[in-house]
């Protein structure tokens, strides 16, 4: 019976749990060809800095690390092509007033380190990477509401 105990210890430790996303690094060969256009064709000036995949909740993403001009964004595809998920970095002067106002409210020493929008379909969100703060990331909607804080 002890013996059975620290095998399903052992065992729970060693598989990951389900739902936990598991991000890899994958040569563009081994990203679906869908994606690939889609990228291209979504972003035709951008210069795809590299590839990872990511299993979540049972579903296969494919993420792109780009950048065009100044900006860096990455942009997450589903393995048909289809955009789910882009994350643009942003100065801290385009991040909006409401949104500022809120992180203030919420950590008053807080230091914004990088502010990323994120686009999902027609939602919008700020994710700011925090310095001199309890958490190291917060997301709000462009109206300064609390999304949630990592």
């Amino acid at each position: 019976m002890r013996i059975s105990a620290v095998c399903a210890i052992v065992l729970s430790l060693c598989i990951p749990a389900t739902g936990r996303a598991q991000e890899q690094k994958v040569n563009s060969r081994n990203v679906p060809t869908a994606v690939t256009e889609a990228a291209a064709k979504s972003y035709p000036n951008a210069k795809i800095k590299g590839w990872t995949k990511e299993t979540e909740d049972g579903t296969t993403f494919y993420e792109a690390e780009m950048t065009e001009g100044p900006t860096k964004r990455d942009v997450i595809f589903l393995p048909d092509g289809k955009i789910d998920t882009v994350e643009e970095q942003i100065a801290i002067a385009a991040i909006p007033a409401a949104v500022q106002a809120a992180l203030k409210a919420k950590y008053p020493k807080a230091e914004i380190d990088l502010a990323e929008k994120l686009i999902k379909g027609t939602t919008i969100q700020y994710e700011l990477h925090l310095k001199k703060a309890p958490k190291k990331e917060i997301v709000f909607t462009p109206d300064g509401t609390f999304v949630k804080e990592e």
